[in-house]
């Protein structure tokens, strides 16, 4: 697909990624730092209050729940609104959320108040998560899509699932208040931040936002696309089995460490350690391949890589050895996420961005409670190590089963959006 920003907005190639990247990449930056406080936040205070096993899933699953419910929807709305400040907004409902749970919970914690504060962060990750990987194709150039998706990516790693834990931990230790308003001021910092990158002029050529249409049409719209096209189609349907697979071996991750491995809850620190470095490398190393390598190669068999990591970890007799495979599972990882996630962004028209964007979410995130109830099934049919050999397996197989219809380019036949009806007229000049 043609780039979809004229060539003045953009850097035309080279290693700079421009300023409004810079400005989007320190937004992402901050909300990814409040995201790995309050995702670890929220448990504690709950754990705190309410010791029981029920209650901590019962936030999880509200916490999640906006991703079943809202993901179509907060696909139309992106490509309606303008992108920016549908990000914008959704970092300041969270910071002014954060800051009235810092008042309210202060003394007393009822477990309804924390749901509704799980709920609410929901909804606006939800809104966020979508409209940021929509908004970069009007940032960067087409051709540095993989090394944007790298950086955006290398933040997320690095703040939102190695820093911000630990230091949630910390703030906790003082106040529940003030690791609460600690993540609102990040939150509001990246509000803040978009505030720098100017508003984008729409696309010369690009269909209007259909404010008028029904809701249900645009949603028909977006999945019809994605269903229409086949490279999309097949990646979509490789993400909703990696979910399932992450998801099934995550869940077991803490008992393979405690039983099989031996290791103490510092050691199965340790071992996220490794898997955050091997992430961490290959959102470095995957934009460098895809210079090199066709995306749907490189994706290919970076997923087939991660099916076969997943079963040595299954099968690793030692710590150091289940910590190898952890990490050469992050590269691989990255090796799959941000080829295919560039390779969306390149095949999807501007408009559709939103709603594909959502569709790409609901498949990878709602997998995942599936997954997770499958590895506890396996492992109790089987054992825990077990749980990791066979969901290794089998993504490694279907990975080669469900990619191997892609050519290399993608670029080739592909399903058009409908056309746009005589009132969705382009831009004058």
């Amino acid at each position: 697909m043609a780039s979809a920003t004229s060539p003045g907005t953009r850097p035309a190639g080279g290693a700079e990624l421009g300023r409004p990247f810079r400005w989007l990449w320190g937004s992402a930056a901050a909300s990814n730092a409040g995201d790995g406080i309050t995702r670890t936040l929220l448990p504690l205070l709950v754990v705190a209050h309410h010791p029981d096993p029920a209650a901590v899933a019962g936030l999880t699953a509200v916490n999640m729940l906006p991703w079943l419910l809202f993901a179509l929807p907060a696909g139309v709305l992106v490509d309606r609104a303008d992108r920016r400040l549908v990000l914008l907004a959704s970092n300041a409902v969270r910071a002014a959320a954060l800051a009235g749970a810092a008042l309210l919970l202060a003394q007393d914690r009822p477990l309804a108040l924390l749901y509704a504060l799980a709920f609410v962060l929901g909804i606006a990750e939800t809104l966020a998560d979508t409209a940021a990987p929509a908004l970069l194709p009007r940032l960067v150039d087409e051709r540095r899509l993989e090394r944007a998706n790298g950086r955006l990516s290398a933040a997320q790693i690095v703040l939102g699932e190695t820093a911000g834990p630990p230091l949630a931990g910390l703030l906790a230790g003082l106040a529940a208040a003030v690791a609460l308003a600690a993540g609102g001021g990040l939150y509001a910092l990246a509000a803040l931040l978009l505030l720098g990158l100017a508003p984008l002029p729409r696309t010369a050529g690009a269909p209007r936002p259909k404010a008028g249409g029904g809701l249900f049409r645009d949603v028909r719209e977006g999945v019809g696309f994605v269903l229409r096209h086949r490279t999309l189609r097949l990646t979509l349907t490789a993400s909703a089995l990696y979910g399932l697979v992450y998801s099934a071996t995550f869940s077991m991750l803490v008992l393979l460490s405690d039983r099989t491995l031996g290791l103490s809850g510092t050691g199965y620190g340790l071992l996220l350690a490794a898997g955050s470095v091997g992430a961490v490398a290959g959102s470095w190393l995957a934009p460098r391949l895809a210079d090199r390598l066709p995306p749907v190669r490189l994706a290919r068999w970076s997923l087939v890589a991660s099916g076969a990591a997943y079963a040595a970890l299954g099968a690793a007799p030692v710590p150091v050895l289940a910590a190898l495979a952890l990490a050469s599972n992050g590269v691989f990882m990255m090796g799959w996420n941000i080829p295919v996630m560039s390779l969306r962004q390149r095949l999807t028209p501007e408009d559709l961005q939103g709603r594909v964007m959502s569709v790409s979410r609901l498949c990878a995130w709602g997998s995942m409670p599936v997954g997770a109830l499958l590895g506890g099934l396996l492992a109790e049919l089987l054992s825990v190590p077990a749980v990791f050999v066979v969901c290794g397996t089998v993504l490694a197989v279907g990975a080669l089963l469900l990619l191997a219809p892609l050519r290399d380019d993608p670029a080739g036949p592909r399903a058009e959006p409908p056309p746009s009806r005589p009132t969705d007229l382009p831009d004058k000049g």
